[in-house]
Protein backbone atom coordinates (compact mmCIF):
# COMPACT_ATOMS: atom_id res chain seq x y z
CA UNK A 1 0.00 0.00 0.00
CA UNK A 2 1.39 3.36 -1.04
CA UNK A 3 0.37 6.80 0.17
CA UNK A 4 0.68 10.30 -1.22
CA UNK A 5 0.93 13.06 1.39
CA UNK A 6 -0.23 16.44 0.15
CA UNK A 7 1.24 19.21 2.27
CA UNK A 8 4.15 21.60 2.67
CA UNK A 9 7.29 21.85 4.80
CA UNK A 10 6.54 23.36 8.18
CA UNK A 11 2.81 22.64 7.92
CA UNK A 12 0.59 20.10 9.64
CA UNK A 13 1.51 17.55 7.00
CA UNK A 14 4.68 17.04 9.04
CA UNK A 15 2.56 15.08 11.54
CA UNK A 16 1.49 12.60 8.89
CA UNK A 17 4.89 12.42 7.23
CA UNK A 18 6.44 11.64 10.62
CA UNK A 19 3.80 8.97 11.29
CA UNK A 20 4.46 7.29 7.94
CA UNK A 21 8.21 7.40 8.49
CA UNK A 22 7.88 5.97 11.99
CA UNK A 23 5.73 3.02 10.94
CA UNK A 24 7.79 2.35 7.81
CA UNK A 25 4.94 3.01 5.37
CA UNK A 26 5.58 3.46 1.65
CA UNK A 27 4.79 7.07 0.81
CA UNK A 28 5.60 9.92 -1.52
CA UNK A 29 5.32 13.66 -0.98
CA UNK A 30 3.38 16.18 -3.00
CA UNK A 31 4.51 19.53 -1.71
CA UNK A 32 2.29 22.55 -2.31
CA UNK A 33 3.51 26.13 -2.56
CA UNK A 34 2.01 27.29 0.71
CA UNK A 35 3.57 30.75 0.48
CA UNK A 36 1.94 31.15 -2.91
CA UNK A 37 -1.39 29.90 -1.54
CA UNK A 38 -1.46 26.92 -3.89
CA UNK A 39 -3.53 25.05 -1.31
CA UNK A 40 -6.20 27.75 -1.56
CA UNK A 41 -6.79 27.05 -5.25
CA UNK A 42 -9.48 25.01 -6.99
CA UNK A 43 -7.19 22.09 -7.88
CA UNK A 44 -6.38 21.31 -4.26
CA UNK A 45 -9.97 22.03 -3.18
CA UNK A 46 -11.01 19.06 -5.30
CA UNK A 47 -9.01 16.91 -2.86
CA UNK A 48 -9.63 18.84 0.33
CA UNK A 49 -12.68 21.14 0.30
CA UNK A 50 -11.38 22.99 3.37
CA UNK A 51 -8.17 23.80 1.44
CA UNK A 52 -6.09 22.83 4.44
CA UNK A 53 -3.13 20.50 4.87
CA UNK A 54 -2.56 17.61 5.11
CA UNK A 55 -4.45 15.35 2.75
CA UNK A 56 -3.65 11.65 2.42
CA UNK A 57 -4.23 9.90 -0.88
CA UNK A 58 -4.28 6.11 -0.86
CA UNK A 59 -3.28 4.06 -3.89
CA UNK A 60 -6.86 2.90 -4.42
CA UNK A 61 -7.93 6.51 -4.91
CA UNK A 62 -9.36 7.04 -1.44
CA UNK A 63 -8.87 10.56 -0.05
CA UNK A 64 -8.59 11.22 3.68
CA UNK A 65 -8.42 14.67 5.26
CA UNK A 66 -8.11 15.89 8.87
CA UNK A 67 -4.90 14.93 10.63
CA UNK A 68 -6.57 12.98 13.46
CA UNK A 69 -8.62 10.93 11.00
CA UNK A 70 -5.47 10.18 9.00
CA UNK A 71 -3.62 9.02 12.11
CA UNK A 72 -6.49 6.71 13.05
CA UNK A 73 -6.60 5.23 9.56
CA UNK A 74 -2.84 4.68 9.53
CA UNK A 75 -3.08 2.98 12.91
CA UNK A 76 -5.86 0.69 11.69
CA UNK A 77 -3.97 -0.28 8.54
CA UNK A 78 -0.60 -0.72 10.28
CA UNK A 79 -1.71 -2.03 13.66
CA UNK A 80 1.52 -3.93 14.28
CA UNK A 81 3.50 -0.67 14.10
CA UNK A 82 1.96 0.57 17.34
CA UNK A 83 1.25 4.10 16.22
CA UNK A 84 -1.43 4.22 18.93
CA UNK A 85 -1.97 2.02 22.01
CA UNK A 86 -4.20 -1.06 21.57
CA UNK A 87 -7.94 -0.57 20.96
CA UNK A 88 -9.93 -0.71 24.18
CA UNK A 89 -6.99 0.19 26.40
CA UNK A 90 -6.92 3.05 28.88
CA UNK A 91 -3.72 4.28 27.25
CA UNK A 92 -5.46 4.59 23.87
CA UNK A 93 -8.33 6.52 25.42
CA UNK A 94 -5.93 9.01 26.97
CA UNK A 95 -3.82 9.30 23.83
CA UNK A 96 -6.93 10.08 21.78
CA UNK A 97 -8.15 12.47 24.46
CA UNK A 98 -5.08 14.67 24.14
CA UNK A 99 -4.66 14.33 20.39
CA UNK A 100 -8.22 15.56 19.96
CA UNK A 101 -7.57 18.31 22.53
CA UNK A 102 -4.68 19.55 20.41
CA UNK A 103 -6.66 19.24 17.20
CA UNK A 104 -9.67 21.14 18.50
CA UNK A 105 -8.35 23.47 21.19
CA UNK A 106 -4.85 24.33 19.96
CA UNK A 107 -4.62 23.83 16.20
CA UNK A 108 -7.50 26.21 15.27
CA UNK A 109 -5.85 29.05 17.18
CA UNK A 110 -2.86 28.95 14.83
CA UNK A 111 -4.86 30.43 11.97
CA UNK A 112 -6.25 33.16 14.23
CA UNK A 113 -2.79 34.09 15.51
CA UNK A 114 -1.22 34.05 12.05
CA UNK A 115 -4.12 35.69 10.20
CA UNK A 116 -6.18 37.70 12.71
CA UNK A 117 -7.49 39.88 9.89
CA UNK A 118 -9.60 36.95 8.71
CA UNK A 119 -11.53 37.10 11.98
CA UNK A 120 -11.60 40.85 12.55
CA UNK A 121 -14.71 42.90 11.74
CA UNK A 122 -12.32 45.71 10.78
CA UNK A 123 -8.50 45.98 10.44
CA UNK A 124 -8.01 47.86 13.69
CA UNK A 125 -9.39 44.88 15.65
CA UNK A 126 -6.79 42.44 14.30
CA UNK A 127 -4.04 43.12 16.89
CA UNK A 128 -6.44 42.60 19.80
CA UNK A 129 -7.71 39.38 18.27
CA UNK A 130 -4.15 38.09 17.86
CA UNK A 131 -3.33 39.04 21.46
CA UNK A 132 -6.37 37.23 22.83
CA UNK A 133 -5.76 34.15 20.67
CA UNK A 134 -2.13 34.02 21.82
CA UNK A 135 -3.23 34.13 25.47
CA UNK A 136 -5.67 31.27 24.86
CA UNK A 137 -2.97 29.34 22.99
CA UNK A 138 -0.52 29.63 25.85
CA UNK A 139 -3.13 28.78 28.47
CA UNK A 140 -4.20 25.65 26.64
CA UNK A 141 -0.61 24.53 26.24
CA UNK A 142 -0.27 24.82 30.00
CA UNK A 143 -3.35 22.63 30.46
CA UNK A 144 -1.70 19.99 28.28
CA UNK A 145 1.61 20.38 30.12
CA UNK A 146 -0.07 19.51 33.40
CA UNK A 147 -1.33 16.15 32.09
CA UNK A 148 1.77 14.75 30.40
CA UNK A 149 4.27 12.22 31.64
CA UNK A 150 7.18 13.72 29.72
CA UNK A 151 9.57 10.94 30.77
CA UNK A 152 10.48 10.79 27.94
CA UNK A 153 7.14 10.64 26.09
CA UNK A 154 3.66 12.05 26.66
CA UNK A 155 2.28 8.68 27.82
CA UNK A 156 3.91 6.66 30.53
CA UNK A 157 3.31 3.58 28.35
CA UNK A 158 5.75 4.85 25.71
CA UNK A 159 5.93 6.54 22.32
CA UNK A 160 2.80 7.01 20.20
CA UNK A 161 1.20 9.38 17.69
CA UNK A 162 0.42 11.84 20.48
CA UNK A 163 4.13 12.61 20.66
CA UNK A 164 4.31 13.32 16.93
CA UNK A 165 1.34 15.67 17.06
CA UNK A 166 2.73 17.49 20.08
CA UNK A 167 6.19 17.89 18.56
CA UNK A 168 4.96 19.50 15.34
CA UNK A 169 2.54 21.84 17.12
CA UNK A 170 5.20 22.64 19.69
CA UNK A 171 7.45 24.02 16.96
CA UNK A 172 4.70 26.53 16.19
CA UNK A 173 5.11 28.16 19.60
CA UNK A 174 6.84 31.30 18.36
CA UNK A 175 8.41 32.22 21.70
CA UNK A 176 10.80 29.30 22.22
CA UNK A 177 12.05 30.75 25.49
CA UNK A 178 8.48 30.81 26.83
CA UNK A 179 8.06 27.16 25.82
CA UNK A 180 11.28 26.13 27.54
CA UNK A 181 10.35 27.99 30.73
CA UNK A 182 6.63 27.23 30.92
CA UNK A 183 6.40 23.81 29.22
CA UNK A 184 9.36 21.71 30.41
CA UNK A 185 7.53 18.41 29.85
CA UNK A 186 6.53 19.42 26.33
CA UNK A 187 10.12 20.48 25.68
CA UNK A 188 11.45 17.13 26.95
CA UNK A 189 9.00 15.18 24.78
CA UNK A 190 9.94 17.21 21.72
CA UNK A 191 13.63 16.49 22.31
CA UNK A 192 12.98 12.76 22.71
CA UNK A 193 10.89 12.60 19.53
CA UNK A 194 13.42 14.54 17.46
CA UNK A 195 16.07 12.04 18.53
CA UNK A 196 14.23 9.05 17.04
CA UNK A 197 16.33 7.84 14.08
CA UNK A 198 13.46 7.25 11.66
CA UNK A 199 12.26 10.82 12.11
CA UNK A 200 15.52 12.71 11.57
CA UNK A 201 14.93 13.31 7.82
CA UNK A 202 11.38 14.50 8.48
CA UNK A 203 12.46 17.11 11.05
CA UNK A 204 15.31 18.26 8.83
CA UNK A 205 12.87 18.84 5.98
CA UNK A 206 10.17 20.58 8.00
CA UNK A 207 12.25 22.41 10.60
CA UNK A 208 15.78 22.87 9.22
CA UNK A 209 16.76 25.40 11.90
Amino acid sequence: MRYVIHGAPGSGSGIIEAACAEIGADYELHDLDARGDEHRGAAYAALNPQRKMPTLEVDDGEIITESVAILLVLDERHRDAGLLPPPGSKARAQALRWIVFMATELYPLVEIIDYPERFAPSPEHAPAIRERATALWQGRWQVLEGHLAGTPYAMGEGFCALDLYLTVLGRWVEDASWRREQLPRVEAIMSAVRARPALAPVWARHFPK
